[in-house]
């Protein structure tokens, strides 16, 4: 099926792209000449270049503009690898970068292949609190943040309606009774209090002027409304600019930085190995002691 699908954008190919070249010729076993696309100064390339970039097209007409894109990026890659040619530097030893970089990518896929072979990659709760507790003053917060409930209630409220009887013991008691109700009426509904939101965006979900930072404490609900909505905001959690920022905030981060070490040790420690193995196998002679 692949076979037939390149004969059909080969024929488009060969008629559209090289009308104005030489046809191509027929050898052998009635295999075509490899059509020729492009020519920049010594630079070609042919149609058997890119042809595995073409695979997923649904009709052959759709795969030469493809072909014509792919050409037209070719030369102009092309042409700008001719320009930097033309200015290297004749001073520079094309030889040593070569060699310099060889030994670059040796390395990399070494590293790669040894840290995908050994890395601990598990990251325990017990981890995350010794980097916590050793790099606290590394993370203070630099604006204040709050973990809460926040629920945006449009009025009027039906008598028998019994939110806000709920809201003064939330959430210790009719904490599910507030988050069902929320979830069928509230035009903002955050259930997760897991999340953490900067205190300053919080304030500006109330009206204009009903609320300010300096009025929202841990474990004191609030309650504000105007002619349209009642808006109920719990902080479960509230830090401060400058305080030092919680665990959960920087969770990822930390698990990053110990992953980090964790690389920086490992690739370290099999440098030594590899150093005594052929130090100790006196693969390795040192001239200048």
């Amino acid at each position: 099926m692949k076979g037939l699908f390149y004969t059909g954008v080969w024929l488009i190919v060969l008629g559209t792209l090289t009308s104005s070249c030489k046809k191509a010729i027929i050898i052998g076993d009635d295999k075509p000449e490899p059509i020729l696309l492009a020519q920049v100064f010594d630079y070609k390339l042919y149609f058997d270049d890119i042809k595995d970039l073409i695979q997923g097209y649904a009709n052959a007409e759709d795969s030469v503009q493809q072909v014509r894109s792919l050409t037209d990026h070719w030369v102009r890659d092309r042409l700008l690898l001719v320009e930097a040619e033309k200015n290297f530097p004749k001073e520079a030893n094309m030889n040593k970068l070569l060699e310099d970089y060889r030994q670059s990518l040796l390395r990399h896929f070494f590293e790669q292949r040894t840290l995908e072979e050994r890395l601990d990659t598990v990251i325990t709760e017990t981890d995350l609190l010794n980097y916590y507790e050793a790099n606290k003053d590394q993370h203070r917060l630099e604006s204040a943040i709050l973990r809460c409930y926040y629920f945006k209630i449009k009025k009027p409220l039906a008598r028998a309606d019994k939110i806000l009887q709920w809201w003064k013991t939330f959430p210790q008691q009719h904490r599910q009774d507030v988050l069902t109700y929320a979830d069928k009426h509230a035009k903002t509904n955050w259930p997760d209090s897991t999340q953490w939101h900067e205190m300053q965006m919080v304030v500006q979900l109330f009206p204009e002027g009903t609320l300010s930072p300096a009025t929202i404490r841990s474990n004191r609900g609030i309650v504000r409304e105007d002619r349209d909505f009642i808006y109920l905001l719990y902080p479960l959690e509230v830090y401060q600019a400058q305080d030092i920022a919680p665990l959960d905030r920087i969770r990822e981060q930390a698990a990053r930085y110990i992953l980090h070490q964790r690389e920086l040790e490992l690739l370290e420690r099999i440098g030594k190995e590899i150093y005594d193995r052929d130090i100790k196998d006196e693969r390795v002679k040192i001239y200048t002691k």
